[in-house]
């Protein structure tokens, strides 16, 4: 055990590879061995990525194209596909965060700083839900590795992959731009980061990002902007305290990286062999771009009086492990630095085997299923086969409800029907009149809860399906209402 240890750490690139790889494989199979459906997010993601769609009334669209690209490309219809995207994502992450530790101290310390993130939540739970913010995750990381390159090199290649990363940001949610402008403030503060400005790099990198986020843009300008009359929607009522409660959540949001440290010796006494401290400068830029977005978001939020979600966080703190290795500089030591890695191990382990169990089991003790409990599967054949009955000439094309149950319908089809959200045309552009006429609808909400948009002024009676759930629980089964209207030819 002990001659493995070491080659992780006298060859850093290899810890890292272990660590990405125990990440992947723990990560996705605890989801993928215990859920029967898909998470919410993952439901919306492939809803909209099928609709090949640049941006949604919420969101940039990203990760959906993403997750139907993988689609499309590898032919695999399963969702379980997410759990393994989603790490793929975060490996990047982590690889990413490990070569900008590198250039700014050394491998061993860049390894640590890459370990101790699987002690930070947005690295573990929140993991197993692909969305916008796991696809901020790693363009957030490359933009603040591709910004210490460009003004520190100043090479053209660094500032064009500068551009292209800030700009695939604004893809992955637009909340980006906080990342953005804490990037311009530290070119604009730091000497010799401005003395770039002299030059073709730059100016280089602007024209890149601003071809990138182009089609955003234009596509804003012509759906009036609707994504953000949705983040003001979601952010009203929450006030001051929730802006002010924001930094302390984040804080608790690191606990587990605190215990890494404790357990791994490094609130000791300093180390007779530590490496150099890093400079000044080095040590200023983790500072700014490790805490500065979440400073400048929190001051944000107390200025304007909006709710923050502790999950917008998430891109946040991918600097937070390099941080504290800087910080910390004089307590580093190789033994500590293999007891990070056992620490590390253990969570990898731990956290994702807590994670099967509440999903596999929790029904059984609260008799609550969670979502991820829902027999996608059984749901999807129920709705399939009822439309299939009473329009047995043209197949299921377009099923309007609310995106959750909506969106379970035909999942895994090899041409999945379309989403009419909530029967809403404004939040479902995909869909138009000439479609509902020449495909028809299945409209499907479940019992008790409110019927769709679309069937406000028809007084038809719908049918039902009764779906059990999969596992042996007392869960009553589920009673999904449907009402079809089948194609006008």
């Amino acid at each position: 055990m002990s001659a493995f240890l070491s080659s992780l750490v006298e060859r850093p690139e290899r810890g890292l590879v272990a660590l990405i790889a125990a990440q992947a494989v723990f990560w996705s199979l605890a989801p993928a061995l215990s859920h029967s459906a898909p998470p919410l997010d993952v439901v919306e993601m492939y809803a909209w990525g099928r609709e090949g769609v640049v941006a949604t009334f919420k969101h940039p669209n990203l990760p959906g194209l993403v997750l139907e690209g993988v689609r499309r490309g590898t032919g695999l219809t399963a969702w379980q596909a997410a759990f393994f995207v989603s790490q793929l994502f975060i490996g990047l992450t982590l690889w990413s965060v490990f070569a900008l530790g590198r250039e700014l101290m050394d491998g061993k310390r860049a390894l640590a700083g890459a370990l101790l993130l699987t002690g930070v939540v947005f690295f573990s739970w929140p993991t197993t839900e692909f969305n916008h913010n796991v696809a901020q995750m790693p363009l957030w990381a490359l933009t603040c590795w591709m910004l210490w390159r460009v003004t520190t090199r100043g090479d053209l290649l660094s500032w064009l992959l500068l551009g292209v990363f800030a700009g695939l940001s604004m893809w992955a949610k637009y909340s980006s731009a906080v990342l953005l402008v804490v990037a311009a403030a530290w070119i604009l503060w730091d000497g010799t980061a401005r003395k770039r400005l002299l030059t073709l790099g730059p100016w280089l990198g602007l024209l890149a990002c601003a071809a990138v986020v182009a089609p955003q843009a234009l596509w804003l300008i012509e759906h009036d902007f609707q994504p953000f009359a949705y983040a003001a929607r979601r952010a009203a009522g929450g006030g001051i305290g929730d802006a002010l409660a924001f930094l302390p959540v984040e804080a608790l949001n690191h606990l587990p990286m605190a215990l890494l440290l404790l357990a791994a010796g490094w609130f000791g006494k300093a180390a007779a062999d530590a490496p150099a401290a890093p400079d000044t400068r080095a040590l200023r830029f983790l500072l700014l771009l490790g805490l500065g977005p979440a400073l400048l978001t929190a001051i944000a939020g107390a200025l304007t009086g909006s709710g923050l979600k502790t999950a917008w966080g998430a891109p946040m703190f991918n600097l937070s492990g390099l941080l504290v290795v800087a910080l910390l500089a004089n307590r580093f030591s190789t033994p500590r630095l293999q007891r990070l890695v056992v620490g590390a191990g253990v969570l990898l382990v731990l956290l994702p085997g807590l994670y099967f169990a509440h999903m596999r089991y929790g029904a059984h003790f609260t008799g609550e299923p969670l979502r991820g409990n829902w027999p996608q599967a059984r749901v999807g054949r129920a709705l399939e086969s009822a439309w299939a009955r009473e329009v047995p000439n043209a197949p299921l094309r377009i099923v309007a409800g609310d995106i959750w149950t909506a969106g379970l319908v035909g999942m895994t089809d090899e041409h999945p029907p379309s989403v009419w959200i909530n029967g809403d045309p404004e939040t479902s552009p995909w869909i138009t009149p000439e479609r509902l006429r020449s495909e028809g609808v299945m409209m499907v909400w479940r019992e008790g809860a409110a019927p769709p948009q679309a069937l406000a002024d028809t007084s038809a009676v719908p049918s039902r399906v009764i779906v059990p759930f999969d596992d042996a629980s007392d869960s009553p089964p589920l009673r999904i209402n449907y009402l079809i209207s089948p194609p006008a030819n």
